[in-house]
């Protein structure tokens, strides 16, 4: 929901400051999308080897060079026939295809604004996806090979060219030398999905037309004494200097704008807001319609009564006073009975935590799967994580109990503690712990929560490389799956 409100306000920032891009930004106002005919193409498609390799129910693509292989894949087939599919990673990036009139054959995703088929990608770092926007020279195609109404699954492979308005920092538009906006672009290539499990419906129950379920946004406030109800709301997960945040926006009909970052590490609780931040602080900010300064939160306060990223929603109330942090502009305006509710896209997992030191550099991890097993008679928990093409396993007896533990080599009859580091994942050998040590500081049988901290010396065990790599500072929070 909301999917378009970011471009939507960045849009009438800039008709307000009477910028043109040649009916561009009427595109990019666009918010449903109606259906039309939508044959499919004649002619030649790259077929990019079939399903080149890809698994069973995975999607992958190569973006500006670099491999995508998504994390999570949903796709739904509406009863008019339009089949959308999101390929997500838990790093925020994702890829969105959308198809009118879904069949087999190939279709065009040139999008017109409005009601053509289109492709997105978004990055893990701005709120802004590339879309294939022809207006702004996005193009692409898709290529429907499957799909198999007895299993509901759909298979087919992909390309296109997403644009998108480049933002600087502060998230303004960056203006060429006619004073208008810069496009840029991001080739998305080599695509394919391979028996994506689908449902079928428009899977829309919540009423607000989005095409999910997902019970709408809520948001309130105050200013100065004065309703503000936002016209559009935006919630977008960007990743700051490796912290994951949640970023709030809203915006009324006054283009009045009301925004709360929120790193996603805060939980439960009461927590006082800065004044200035790098992107990775609890900060509110207000900015008129006026063209005043950015004005932030000093002081502020926000209290959180619900943090599930795992089900992907957050409650909370907050007030905060926003003044111009550099002390130019000085306004004063008075944000009190803030509350809201917001949904966004959840992780299993997500509230699980992995990070360590290899040879004093910093691994934190980007995936981590929490896997069980029975070794002898013990059951076993393995925590296999990645991070920047790297790769360390951690595996334990689910015996435990909160106390320190030594890590040995090898795992023999199913109660010893073995660390495993792969300098390159899938390429090199691995590096098995020779010594080191395990201290479980939490162990919440019911709730599932395990919280430990652990360091080791890994080394090759044939002896072939001397190499010695040194893991310290490692802590893990994890919560194990309960049937």
């Amino acid at each position: 929901m909301f999917k378009f409100a970011v471009i939507t306000y960045q849009t009438t920032y800039l008709m307000k400051k009477r910028y043109l891009i040649k009916g561009m930004l009427l595109m990019f106002l666009a918010f449903q999308f109606i259906s039309c005919e939508n044959e499919p193409l004649v002619g030649n498609f790259p077929d990019q080897g079939g399903q080149g390799g890809t698994p069973t129910g995975k999607f992958k693509a190569t973006v500006a060079g670099d491999q995508f292989i998504a994390e999570t894949v949903t796709a739904t087939l509406s009863e008019t026939n339009t089949l959308k599919i999101t390929g997500s990673k838990y790093n925020g990036e994702s890829i969105y295809l959308e198809v009118k009139n879904a069949a087999l054959g190939t279709f065009d995703l040139n999008w017109n604004g409005s009601d053509s088929n289109r492709g997105e990608y978004k990055d893990r770092t701005n709120s802004l996806p590339y879309v294939s926007l022809t207006d702004g020279g996005g193009s692409g195609q898709i290529k429907i090979t499957k799909i198999d109404e007895a299993t509901n699954k759909v298979t087919g492979s992909f390309e296109f060219v997403g644009v998108r308005i480049k933002m600087d920092d502060s998230g303004e538009p960056v203006l060429d030398g006619n004073g208008l906006p810069v496009i840029e672009n991001m080739e998305i290539t080599n695509g394919t999905f391979n028996s994506i499990p689908y449902t079928i419906g428009d899977g829309d129950g919540d009423g607000d037309g989005d095409g999910d379920d997902t019970p709408p946004n809520e948001f309130f406030a105050k200013v100065n004494g004065r309703d503000f109800i936002p016209d559009t709301l935006t919630v977008t997960e960007p990743i700051n200097a490796n912290v994951p945040m949640l970023k709030i926006e809203a915006l009324n009909s006054n283009h009045e704008l009301i925004r709360i970052d929120i790193p996603k590490n805060l939980g439960v609780g009461t927590f006082q807001m800065v004044n200035l931040s790098d992107g990775t602080k609890l900060i509110g900010l207000y900015k008129d319609n006026r063209g005043g300064a950015n004005l932030t939160s000093n002081p502020g306060e926000i209290t959180i009564t619900e943090f599930d990223l795992v089900q992907g929603v957050i409650s909370a109330t907050f007030k905060f006073t926003a003044t111009d942090p550099l002390g130019v502009d000085n306004t004063v305006v008075k944000i009190k009975e803030g509350r809201f509710t917001i949904y966004f896209e959840g992780v299993p997992g997500a509230m699980n935590m992995f990070k360590a030191n290899i040879d004093g550099e910093p691994y934190t991890a980007e995936t981590m799967e929490v896997s069980t097993s029975i070794v002898g008679r013990y059951p076993r928990i393995t925590l296999t994580t990645t991070a920047d093409n790297r790769r360390i396993i951690l595996s334990f007896p689910a015996t435990l109990t909160v106390d320190t533990f030594d890590i040995g080599t090898e795992v023999i009859i199913g109660d010893e503690i073995v660390g495993t580091y792969y300098p390159i994942d899938g390429v090199s050998i691995p590096y098995v712990s020779e010594s080191g040590s395990l201290t479980i500081t939490n162990y919440d049988y019911d709730t599932g929560i395990i919280e430990g901290t652990f360091n080791f010396t890994a080394v090759d065990p044939t002896t072939l490389d001397p190499t010695v790599y040194e893991i310290t500072g490692g802590e893990f929070m994890v919560i194990l799956q309960r049937p």
